[in-house]
């Protein structure tokens, strides 16, 4: 398979691209695969110089020979290994004004070898998501890896008249919050965040760095949870749209960063239209039945739906419409009742604060956990259970995802419970939601190709 990018890190490589036959064929290769014989009537020249040039290329992995099952021909076939070389900074230590940044690379891939409009799907977000209007107020949250999308939906707001107000919070913000700010600080920065707040329709949170910085000081942490709970007074009082992104983009020339980007556009470029109907209706589906079983060959509990909530990754009139939409969107969440959940689950991974729990076994009574064990870490489960407080054992929603452009491959992991069929099970709160969970740490378990039958 050709991969998007590859970087030249080997002084060998750059040393073969001197040539300029070489850099020539390279070049050639990129546009499509060709045989030595075709490159030597190209370039005029004979066949064994051409011979010579491309084993050079294959020494430095720069063309590959194409497997004789994909071409019908007896000559042989070459292509480059990737669409685009990338010549990595390192080996220098500075980049002059005029060279392209990383996200001019990355923005350059999506939109010429993928045709990803990102203008376009900033506007879809806009209008058919937030079903934001000329004149309303959209208050944005973030740090810098998702800057990209931030500067797109601005960008796009402002050709709509739409009032803006960005506050930026980089992993060094975050940081320092929650550990150098002193409380008169920490109080009055949210606050000030309240206030803002109050003065906007829509309220974007896609500050994804936050999930991986912890707040330990418990004096904050009751700050933090006053301050909260305002917000949610303003945002009821005020009817604020909340939205939320907890992933992050990419920022480095990686392949399979790249893919993962590739991912997350597409699931963003949704029919937002088809995807709110389709989550409807299955809620609609789940509101004739009192309790659901969840099994797969590791997995097997229940529980009665206390609520049902359609997440559809817009706003509309849906009688399970839920407060607040997380993009991408696309999931069904099950509030379960009070006591109702029992049996066992065991996941591949669970993911908390940004690390990962390998192959964690629990087992529920009266939606606690009551037993667990895991192959790796399983000490950072304990602690979390332990901070998540009063409910920090109790099931707070299970979840199953609706949205068909999100792929279980190549995405960030916030965003493969919005997979169409992932079932995913989360501690946190579900207060906001109108539960009575108010578990303090959020973190979950997915289930792939779950069986879900109603009881």
């Amino acid at each position: 398979m050709i991969k998007d990018i590859a970087v030249l890190n080997q002084h060998s490589q750059i040393r073969e691209l001197g040539s300029e036959l070489r850099y020539n064929i390279l070049r050639e290769l990129i546009r499509g695969a060709a045989t030595c014989q075709q490159l030597a009537d190209i370039y005029g020249i004979s066949k064994q110089k051409v011979h010579y040039n491309l084993n050079k290329l294959l020494d430095e992995k720069l063309i590959e020979i194409v497997p004789s099952n994909q071409v019908r021909a007896k000559e042989v076939y070459y292509r480059a290994t990737a669409k685009n070389y990338i010549l990595d900074f390192a080996i220098g230590q500075n980049i002059n004004d005029h060279s392209l940044s990383k996200r001019d690379i990355i923005d350059n891939i999506l939109t010429q070898e993928y045709h990803i409009n990102l203008n376009s799907i900033a506007a879809k977000l806009l209008e058919d998501s937030l079903k934001m209007k000329p004149q309303e107020s959209l208050l944005i949250v973030s740090g810098s890896y998702n800057q990209p999308l931030v500067e797109k939906i601005l960008l796009e707001a402002g050709r709509r008249s739409i009032n803006t107000t960005w506050i930026y919070q980089p992993t060094e913000i975050l940081n320092a919050k929650y550990e150098e700010y002193s409380l008169s600080a920490f109080d009055a920065d949210y606050k000030q965040f309240n206030r803002l707040l109050a003065k906007h329709n829509v309220y974007l949170n896609l500050n994804g760095e936050a999930r991986y910085i912890e707040l330990n000081d418990p004096q904050k942490q009751r700050l933090r949870s006053k301050h909260f709970a305002q917000s949610r007074r303003i945002i009821q009082q005020n009817k604020i749209k909340i939205a939320i992104m907890p992933g992050l983009l990419p920022n480095t020339l990686e392949e399979n960063t790249i893919e993962s980007e590739i991912q997350f556009w597409k699931a963003l470029d949704i029919d937002y239209d088809k995807l709110y109907q389709r989550t409807h209706n299955l809620c609609l589906e789940m509101s004739k039945h009192k309790a659901i079983q969840v099994s797969n060959s590791d997995t097997g509990f229940s529980f009665t739906i206390q609520k049902i909530l359609a997440e559809c990754g817009s706003f509309g009139d849906s009688e399970f419409q839920s407060p607040t939409i997380n993009l991408p969107g696309g999931e069904i969440l099950l509030i379960p009742e009070p006591d109702s959940l029992n049996g066992d689950i065991t996941g591949d991974l669970a993911y908390i604060s940004g690390k990962v729990v390998e192959r964690p076994w629990i087992r529920f009574e009266n939606n606690k956990i009551a037993e667990f064990k895991a192959e790796s870490n399983e000490a950072l489960l304990q602690e979390t259970i332990i901070a998540g407080g009063k409910d920090g054992a109790t099931v707070a929603l299970v979840c199953l995802g609706t949205n068909e452009n999100v792929h279980l491959t190549n995405i960030d992991s916030s965003y493969k419970h919005k997979c169409q069929g992932l079932l995913t099970v989360y501690w946190g709160e579900n207060i906001s939601l109108g539960g009575n969970v108010a578990g303090e740490n959020e973190w979950y378990i997915q289930i792939e190709n779950p069986q879900l039958s109603y009881l």
